[in-house]
């Protein structure tokens, strides 16, 4: 985590919220328009994209569906729904874990990869149109770095 720089003033009360206030809205202006995009494209809210996502960026296209739950910050009895969905739509299967019974994988299907890739190619060209033109390159990545920054400042132990 970077440190505030010495050249920096401390915020008093009122600024340091009003400049919270900045970031989120921000941040909510461009996710609701990354996932309007999405709805338009595909029909699915922002679990079920986050699950295509995830399961897109595992090199076998399967993980466990508890590990899929807490990424998405669901129980698993609530991920089960988005998994049901998911399922209906013919873009993912459920995969007993051969080694433990316990264990149920999501995986994505051949359509179910094929949209994901298709998702992927839209997120890019929407964060690229809403993010990276507006603050340039450079900006964009500290921006992102400062996230990760507080991502890990403030996540929940087990999440």
């Amino acid at each position: 985590m970077t440190p505030p720089t010495k050249a920096s003033p401390p915020l008093d009360d009122r600024a340091s919220v009003e400049l919270w206030g900045r970031v989120i809205q921000g941040f909510q202006a461009t996710n609701q328009a990354i996932h309007d995009a999405i709805k338009a494209a595909f029909s699915l809210n922002e679990a079920e994209t986050e699950t295509l996502l995830n399961l897109h960026r595992h090199p076998e296209h399967r993980v466990p569906m508890a590990k899929l739950a807490r990424a998405a910050a669901f129980t698993t009895g609530g991920f089960t729904k988005i998994a049901d969905r998911l399922t209906r739509r013919g873009l993912v299967v459920r995969v007993p874990c051969a080694d433990d019974r316990r264990v149920t994988f999501l995986e994505l299907t051949s359509g179910g990869s094929d949209v994901a890739d298709e998702l992927s190619r839209l997120v890019a060209e929407v964060n690229r149109s809403r993010v990276v033109d507006v603050l340039g390159p450079e900006r964009a990545g500290l921006v992102a770095d400062a996230m990760t920054d507080l991502y890990h400042a403030n996540r929940q132990p087990g999440r």
